[in-house]
This record gives C-alpha cells, sequence and structure tokens, in this order.
C-alpha cells in the first residue's frame, strides 16, 4: 500500500518487469509474448491483486497538491493551470483497447497510459515535473508539453512514446491513478451509482489488541532500519475517521488490519508492518516474486525483499541503534503519537526544517491535530504567520489552538472536527497526509 511518495500518502504494490533489448532464443521470446499478453489482459480488464483495489477519498486539488509536493524537487514543471471542477478536457476520454506495443513493457507503464487515455481530465490537471514543459516531445512536434496528459498521448490521440521511459511521467500517472482510480468523482454519485466503489464499514474490533511493540508509529519505528523517507502509522481501535483508508482492505488476509506502519525508502524499497490484533490468526501470505509476506512475527512483515532480513532482526531485538526511530526521536518525543489513531513521520518538510510530523488524536467528539517541525533555521520560521493563524483560530471553529517553539522544534496543537484540522495542516502548514 503506497503514496507515492509519500502523502501518504495509500500504495498498491506494482512489480516492475525490467525491459529488456537485443536477440533472444525462440522459446523465450515465446515465453515472453505471453507474459505480457498476460499483464495486458490482466490491466485491460481491469484485474488486479487485492492489495491493488484500494481507493481514497481524495480530491484532485488534493492529488496534485501531493504530486507538486513529491515530483516538484525533480525538475521544472509544466505551466498547468489551477485545478477546476468544472473543467472539461481538451482530449475526450476512450477506452484504451489499443495500445503502441513500447507500453507493453512492463505492468506499471501499461497501467499509466491506460489510465491517462481514460481519465485526461485528471491528467490534463496535474503538471509534469520531468523538464518537458521546456523541450518537449516528438509527438507534440517539440512544443513544450502542457500538462502530464501530453507525456502520453497528444490531442490528436496519437501515442507518444516519451511517458514510457520516463520514471516520473509513470510515476505521476500511477500516483494519480491510485488516488483516483475512477477519475474524477461526478458530483452527486454515490456508492448505489457506482457499484465498483467500495462501501467501507467498520469491523468488529472486539477482543483485538496490538502487542506492547506495535502501539504507536515510535513503536512501528523501532522494527524497520534507518533511511526512511516517510513513514505513517494506523491504528484502527483510536476510532479518529481516517484509519481504515489508509489500512491494506480486509480482504488482503480476510481479516481486518487493526495496525499497520507504511514506510518508504530511497531508491524505491519499502516496508508494510502488519497486525490482525491476535497471534493466531489463520491468514494467507501475499508474498510475490520480489515481494516477502513473513506471517511468523507479530506484528507480521509486508516489504520488498531487500528489507526483510533487516526488519526480522529488529523485531527479535529492538534495542539495537540501527531502527529509523533514531532519525525522528527529538520530535516524537515531543507529541503524543502513542494515542494517535493517524501519526506520520515526513523528510519532506519546509524550507526551514529538515522533517515534518502530523499526528490525529481522538479528543471526545473532536480530533486534535499535532503538527511538529524539526528546525535547521531559526531565521525563516514564519511565527508571526502560524501565531496569526492562532489568534483568528476561534473564528475558523477551532476550540483549541496552540504554537510552541522549544529549542529546535516547533509544535503546533488544534483541536476541531476532522475535517478542519486536515485542511488546515494540508493548507496552512504544508503537510502531505
Amino acid at each position: 500500500m503506497k503514496p507515492e511518495t509519500k502523502a501518504k500518502n495509500v500504495k498498491p504494490r506494482i512489480e516492475r518487469n525490467p525491459k529488456k533489448k537485443g536477440n533472444s532464443t525462440l522459446i523465450i521470446a515465446a515465453v515472453a509474448v505471453i507474459l505480457l499478453a498476460a499483464i495486458a489482459y490482466a490491466v485491460m480488464s481491469g484485474n488486479s491483486q487485492p492489495q491493488e483495489t484500494k481507493k481514497t477519498a481524495v480530491s484532485l486539488k488534493e492529488v496534485r497538491a501531493q504530486i507538486d509536493a513529491e515530483y516538484g524537487k525533480k525538475g521544472s514543471g509544466t505551466n498547468t493551470p489551477a485545478v477546476r471542477d468544472d473543467y472539461v478536457p481538451v482530449l475526450a476520454p476512450r477506452k484504451a483497447d489499443k495500445l503502441p506495443d513500447y507500453v507493453l513493457t512492463n505492468a506499471m507503464t501499461l497501467q499509466a497510459y491506460k489510465y491517462v487515455t481514460e481519465h485526461p481530465e485528471v491528467a490534463e490537471q496535474i503538471p509534469c515535473y520531468c523538464g518537458c514543459g521546456q523541450h518537449g516531445s516528438e509527438a507534440s512536434d517539440g512544443r513544450p508539453h502542457r500538462f502530464l496528459r501530453d507525456c502520453f498521448i497528444n490531442d490528436k490521440g496519437e501515442y507518444d512514446n516519451h511517458a514510457s521511459f520516463c520514471d516520473v511521467c509513470i510515476g505521476e500517472a500511477v500516483k494519480a491513478m491510485k488516488s483516483l482510480p475512477d477519475g474524477i468523482p461526478k458530483p452527486g454519485a454515490s456508492a448505489v451509482e457506482n457499484p465498483g466503489t467500495p462501501v467501507t464499514q467498520t469491523p468488529d474490533l472486539s477482543g483485538l489488541e496490538l502487542p506492547d511493540n506495535f502501539k504507536s508509529l515510535s513503536d512501528g519505528l523501532k522494527l524497520v532500519p534507518q533511511g526512511i523517507t516517510w513513514a505513517y502509522f494506523a491504528n484502527l481501535k483510536q476510532g479518529t475517521g481516517i484509519e481504515q483508508e489508509s489500512m491494506e482492505p480486509v480482504d488482503f488476509y480476510g481479516v481486518p488490519i487493526v495496525g499497520m506502519l507504511n514506510s518508504e525508502y530511497q531508491g524505491g524499497s519499502w516496508i508494510e508492518l502488519h497486525d490482525v490484533g491476535k497471534t493466531n490468526a489463520n491468514v494467507r501470505s501475499n508474498a510475490g516474486s520480489t515481494t516477502d509476506n513473513i506471517l511468523y512475527t507479530r506484528p507480521f512483515i509486508f516489504d520488498s525483499k531487500d528489507k526483510t532480513s533487516s526488519v526480522t532482526a529488529l523485531i527479535k531485538d529492538a534495542s539495537n541503534n540501527t531502527s529509523a526511530f533514531n532519525s525522528f526521536s527529538s520530535v516524537l518525543e515531543k507529541v503524543d503519537d502513542e494515542n494517535a489513531g493517524f501519526a506520520k513521520v515526513n523528510t519532506s518538510a519546509p524550507s526551514f526544517a529538515d522533517m515534518s510530523y502530523f499526528g490525529l488524536v481522538r479528543s471526545g467528539n473532536d480530533i486534535t491535530g499535532e503538527i511538529a517541525f524539526r528546525i535547521t533555521d531559526n531565521t525563516t520560521v514564519p511565527l508571526a504567520k502560524y501565531n496569526e493563524l492562532k489568534n483568528s483560530s476561534s473564528t475558523r471553529g477551532f476550540k483549541s489552538y496552540e504554537v510552541k517553539k522549544e529549542n529546535n522544534i516547533l509544535v503546533i496543537r488544534m483541536t476541531s472536527n476532522l475535517d478542519n484540522v486536515i485542511k488546515e495542516a494540508t493548507q496552512s502548514y504544508g503537510i502531505v497526509i
């Protein structure tokens, strides 16, 4: 379950098949054709593994903000206007039933081209950060690209191979697809009108408890190695309102996941830790050719194979100094992640800091949101702006609002309803959830 970047950031696992060139034997060629055909059939028919069916109720504006935050550092973006609710795409959507051969190089590329073809209303409102806004491509006759859709298909409906060679283009499209698998929701659409949209039901958690080594973000970070770019922890029993959408779906194991850590490393490696609230759980493995799913530990391990040995060692002995917790402890010691239903650390932060924290804690019928930054440049911290937000908080629906700076740690706490807290965190503080 990977955002990409982060943002929480809820992510499916798509295993890349490496692109190969050169001569091969007839048998290998035949096998390759069969495999590619199988991939194409699975993607085009909409079949996917359970972990690839997760849908998150977010808006295109939020998705774009996440992409801007993650990919904006990779290069200059296209000159794409702001998201509009009434936007009509230049290129009409169509079924992606006839795609060029170069799209079939791997499953991720195929999914990206299919999604952009069928949902130009999304791809035309997302900038691309690969630099194509300066140089364009062959299908655009060398004209600078205007938005992400130009990287895949031009206004005439002609496909462009530009995106098939670009990790940025494919990554942005897949991130949008994960967050908005059905494109932009139509006003008034409901689960009845869209039978493919899963209906979220609160599972019965009575009798289920997380183990002592896995009850918070701090606990989870002690079980994974150093080097993460972001990680979040969700505890379904806290009931803040967003935990379940941050979990793998129930059909992942056949039973609800009560607690989950999701983390990502530079280079594409990742680790998820899952706990179903009991020791003797008859669950099935989701291991694959490049993934492990270890079920004899508690919590369970679901990760890219290169991380398995490190995680199992830390679960056996979390007292050593090789865990990710040490990189974030100075901030986590200042916040209440132990009672958070959702808590996230991220190395993506404002220019005055090198990391950020966001947490949600149930407070009666309200939600307390905590934001924290580890400051690296005291001279550029916008304390005046943050205090203005505090002073106007009561008129904006907040019951309490605190801005506190202690040495190099800045903590903001606010209490209101869930929507108000999330809006404040994302729009006023640049938090990527």
